[in-house]
């Protein structure tokens, strides 16, 4: 007799008849029998413990026997199991910082890191040149003369 058991604290229906999950319905039925007879109530007399191993062994048969609920009952443990197998090994962490900082890996942050620097001098030249003031305005005349005339200047006089 092969006992299979997904875990200690959720005990499976196969588990409490002691039979393998694959087991035909003749031996489940055969398992059903042999401890019906062993945990049955009247041949333990003042055993408490009896009523309740029994109760499990009833149930535990009614859902084996039954194609449909034992197919369920097959689910909720291949399920169970599946939440209860470990994660897979994340990848392992970085030995230094070159191997953080190296641009085979870690391109797009490079990446992102120049995409950011070019729209923020961008927008500080965008700022700069609009707050400061034209510099045509402000830059000297190629004609002297002409900027002394409106002035209080002396005349100017042209070079030959």
């Amino acid at each position: 007799m092969k006992i299979v058991a997904m875990a200690e604290t959720v005990p499976t229906y196969y588990d409490v008849l002691q039979v393998e999950r694959d087991a035909t319905p003749e031996r489940v039925r055969g398992a059903y029998r042999k401890l019906a007879q062993k945990y049955h109530p009247d041949k333990m007399p003042g055993n408490v413990n009896a009523v309740r191993a029994m109760a499990a062994i009833n149930t535990a048969y009614e859902v084996l026997s039954d194609g449909h609920r034992r197919a369920e009952h097959d689910l909720w443990i291949r399920r169970a199991e599946r939440i209860a197998a470990p994660l897979p090994p994340g990848p392992e962490m970085p030995k230094d910082l070159w191997a953080i900082l190296h641009p085979a890996t870690s391109w797009p942050w490079y990446l992102l890191f120049g995409t950011f620097v070019v729209a923020l001098g961008t927008v500080a030249t965008a700022l700069y040149l609009t707050t400061m003031p034209a510099r045509a305005a402000t830059a000297p005349s190629a004609d002297p003369c002409r900027v002394a005339a409106s002035t209080a200047a002396p005349p100017c006089r042209q070079r030959s």
